[in-house]
């Protein structure tokens, strides 16, 4: 019996039950937003009938993640991270709203879709930052493999149930039932938030008030002071490039074999590789030595790329692009681990920041070069009797299409050469710098204290880490 006085409310979740219960909420959130995406994208295809216009609705959902996040990661290490990711999620779901209103009324325009666009990736910059320096605070250091490949997974499992679910809804429902999906979906995000602990890292109380673009520097030199995170840095940056070359070439690449309705089987057979491989690292755990994981991983996504291109053959396109997928969600999964493992709890926000400006932006830079390049040079060159075709038209083909395949078989080569001249370079020994080290948490620059990871280092609730919101706090 309980003696009087005590509380009979029940204490929010903490550690591995933390994860979980977060996890599955953003989840949800995850796959309502991507909902939006899809519903909102054949929209603009209806109104418009432009490629223009859709590839628009690509940048506008990318770039902002990368602005966003240069002012997230400080914010997100001085702050609550709870707090962060349900206010973010609360903030991200407002200009969805307005877009449903506007729908509504019969006004909307595309102008308006962009500018929601934008303040949406605004809101999700602090997002991603915000869960994966939690997942340091909430998991035991040996479960740490298992939770990075379901983090994944939550992001590769809209990719698989969005395009159906939403395709179903669309449909039957229209596009109004999309967006109170989508609306319901962050709901749920909310309540599982609720529910959860998500312990903060001890704060330095020295130093005095700096400006967050002065925090960001100092996450900036954390990274640079380390070469295995400096290096995956830029491995990763290139690794994103070259992958967006798939993403956007593989619409041009399949459309001069099929249809659309040939091109979502496509993005799905990706998904698809990409839910096996989270779930096979989520529950293996992935190999001791990281490093060179990542580096076998990314090996065999170039070597996916370039086969992708080799064969005018929708099955055997399908085929590479579900491995390919496979592939880079165990590479960014193990990439997302090393930080997690030996990053400082107290800078992982700005590290995590860091991280999601570098991929964001060169998935962007990828996509419009990809796209650029496709229509004014390697189709035109290897369409029948184009400049290109009589040397490589015998091993690819020509026609529609075949300056996609060209150009992917081109990538590939680079990241197959990135990744073995990484290799010989000595990239796989920077895990010992790592493992032979003192515990994270020291030498961190100028202005950043010590802390201790996992639930010792609770501070919630503290003065030490004021909450969005707080008075003072420079919330946007």
């Amino acid at each position: 019996m309980r003696r009087a006085g005590e509380g009979g409310s029940a204490r929010p979740a903490s550690g591995m039950a933390a994860f979980w219960i977060a996890w599955g909420g953003l989840l949800a959130s995850f796959t309502g937003s991507g909902l939006t995406r899809f519903g909102l994208s054949v929209w603009i295809y209806q109104e418009t009938r432009d490629a223009q216009a859709f590839a628009l609705l690509l940048f506008f959902g990318i770039i902002p993640l990368s602005i966003g996040a240069l002012i997230a990661g400080p914010l997100v290490d001085r702050w609550d991270r709870r707090r962060v990711l349900m206010a973010s999620n609360t903030l991200a779901r407002v200009p969805t709203l307005v877009v449903m209103l506007l729908w509504w009324q019969g006004g909307l325009e595309l102008w308006h879709i962009y500018v929601a666009l934008i303040a949406n990736g605004l809101s999700n910059a602090f997002v991603l930052p915000a869960f994966d320096a939690s997942v340091r605070m909430l998991v035991p250091p040996e479960r740490l493999a298992q939770a990075s490949g379901y983090t994944q997974l939550m992001q590769s499992l809209g990719v698989v149930v969005g395009p159906p679910i939403a395709g179903f809804v669309l449909a039957s429902f229209g596009l109004g039932s999309i967006f109170a999906i989508d609306l319901a979906t962050a709901g749920v995000a909310l309540i599982a938030l609720a529910l959860v602990r998500i312990p903060n890292p001890e704060q330095s109380r020295s130093g005095g008030r700096r400006s967050v673009w002065a925090d960001f520097v100092i996450g900036l030199r954390y990274v640079a002071e380390r070469r295995a995170f400096l290096f995956l840095s830029i491995f990763l940056a290139v690794t994103v490039f070259g992958s967006a070359f798939v993403y956007a070439l593989s619409g041009p690449l399949v459309l001069g074999l099929g249809n659309e309705a040939t091109i979502g089987l496509v993005y799905a057979a990706f998904g698809v590789g990409g839910v096996a491989g989270a779930l096979a690292l989520g529950a293996w755990g992935g190999p001791r030595r990281r490093i060179p994981g990542i580096l076998s991983a990314t090996l065999a996504v170039g070597i996916g790329t370039t086969l992708v291109g080799l064969r005018p053959d929708i099955v055997w396109i399908t085929v590479v692009i579900c491995l390919l997928g496979a592939a880079q969600a165990i590479m960014l999964a193990l990439h997302r681990l090393v930080f997690q493992e030996h990053g400082a709890p107290e800078v992982l926000g700005r590290v995590f920041a860091f991280r999601l400006v570098v991929a964001a932006a060169a998935q962007a830079s990828g996509i419009v070069i990809a796209g650029s390049l496709a229509a004014r040079v390697f189709e035109p060159a290897m369409a029948v009797g184009g400049a290109l075709e009589p040397w490589f038209g015998p091993l690819l083909g020509s026609g529609e299409g075949r300056g996609a395949a060209l150009m992917l078989v081109v990538v590939g080569l680079g990241i197959v050469l990135a990744t073995l001249g990484a290799g010989s370079r000595g990239a796989r020994t920077l895990e010992d710098e790592l493992l032979c080290a003192d515990p994270p948490t020291r030498e961190l620059p100028t202005g950043v204290a010590t802390g201790t990871s996992g639930a010792a280092a609770d501070t919630a609730g503290s003065s030490t880490a004021s909450a969005p919101g707080a008075a003072g706090d420079g919330r946007p």
